[in-house]
């Protein structure tokens, strides 16, 4: 016993202690069993036991995150408490840590040192779970080792992204706000309702018809659904459209709608491109330019928008009207209580286009996206909407 009452473990004691625990006789830092264990790695490769990448990609996040992290600890004081820890610090460590005032990496590729920039975000699930097999593996043979007792438990769930799909319709939902609409284009005189009004003197009457502003708006409102959720295009896109990108609409006029057909030339969010709208959409076209000729006295030309005010401009959102025609027919939020907006129609033309079995390679051609757009923000359909696909006829009973 030391002075002062406190008790002091001699190294022989100590040796003692590990070797009866089935330790090696001195504890060793996690960066040296480190270093052994990626000595193992390459002799597994030289072996063919291992992949050539992975000769360099392991050794590469174990030097700089394993090791960045824990260093000189010893490596069988590493908790799981310590790799809870680790996984925020991994979480942050180009953002908030080590890695910010890293501005590029260095890496070889055919025999060529390379440089690439560095990416300012948090590593992906898929990576966060990859490197924390690798994490998993090390401590598993350090523990074969003799170097710690019983590796801890590398169960740290990597969080998940939150749930960004954009909201969207189902087909009776959207088949509810189409009815809704059609109705709020009715006076309502036709169908017994009216806004109720109450002068100052205490008279009361219902207002028995739209105005013509009113109803002007409704209409153009619905036109715009109609073609959004028959399209697919973006907002932006569909605010920028003119009749001089209605390709193929002038030559149809007069016809029956499946004897006509349209493209249109879009341009928005930095992209541009034809799109092929479902023939349902072309009646709604023709709404419009009714709407024009009514507004203008003329047929629009070709540099005339398509969605345009009683003046003949430009409209450049319908939010607001939209945001209306939801809380009427109670359709403002979906099942997750995220609010809809126009961008819900591009979303509902993609998600039908793929429960009715479209490809989606030609899905995403069609609305100018990628296929990780389509599977992050659009791909989500029903399995109930789906389920002929999902049983296909190879049973035998």
């Amino acid at each position: 016993m030391a002075p002062g009452g406190q008790f002091v473990v001699s190294p022989d004691n100590e040796a003692t202690y590990r070797a009866q625990q089935g330790l090696t006789a001195r504890a060793h830092t996690f960066e040296s069993v480190a270093e052994e264990y990626i000595g193992q790695i390459l002799r597994e490769v030289e072996r063919g036991e291992r992949r050539a990448d992975q000769g360099k990609s392991e050794p590469a996040v174990i030097r700089r995150y394993f090791v960045g992290y824990f260093g000189q600890k010893p490596v069988d004081a590493v908790s799981e408490a310590d790799l809870e820890r680790y996984a925020e610090w991994r979480r942050t460590y180009w953002t908030e840590g080590p890695g910010k005032l890293v501005t590029h990496i260095e890496y070889e590729r055919g025999g060529h040192r390379l440089r690439r920039l560095v990416r300012r975000s948090a590593p992906s699930l898929s990576r966060q779970r990859g490197e924390l097999v690798v994490l998993r593996q090390l401590l598993r043979w350090a523990s074969r080792q003799g170097y710690l007792k019983t590796p801890p438990e590398v169960t740290i769930k990597a969080r998940r992204t939150p749930d960004n799909r954009r909201p969207s319709f189902e087909p009776h939902e959207f088949a509810h706000l189409q009815k809704i609409s059609l109705s709020r284009l009715v006076d309502p005189i036709m169908d017994g309702t009216g806004a109720l009004v109450e002068a100052s003197d205490k008279r009361r009457w219902r207002i028995k018809r739209l105005d013509d502003h009113t109803r002007r708006d409704r209409t153009l409102l619905h036109a715009y659904v109609m073609i959004g959720a028959f399209s697919g295009l973006r907002p932006t896109e569909m605010y920028n459209l003119t009749w001089g990108d209605v390709l193929g609409y002038r030559a149809g006029r007069g016809k029956p709608v499946d004897q006509r057909d349209i493209r249109l030339q879009v341009r928005g969010k930095g992209t541009s491109g034809k799109a092929i709208p479902q023939k349902a959409a072309i009646p709604w076209f023709d709404t419009l330019w009714m709407l024009f000729e009514r507004a203008m006295g003329r047929e629009p030309v070709d540099a005339d928008p398509v969605f345009a005010s009683e003046a003949g401009k430009r409209i450049t959102s319908v939010a607001n009207g939209f945001t209306e025609l939801l809380k009427a027919a109670g359709l403002e939020r979906d099942h997750r209580g995220i609010k809809r907006t126009p961008y819900s129609l591009r979303h509902f033309y993609i998600s039908e286009q793929l429960a009715n079995g479209s490809e989606v390679l030609d899905v995403a051609r069609n609305c100018r996206t990628s296929l990780a757009m389509i599977d992050k923000h659009y791909g989500q359909v029903r399995l109930e909407r789906v389920v002929d696909r999902l049983r296909p006829d190879w049973t035998r009973t």
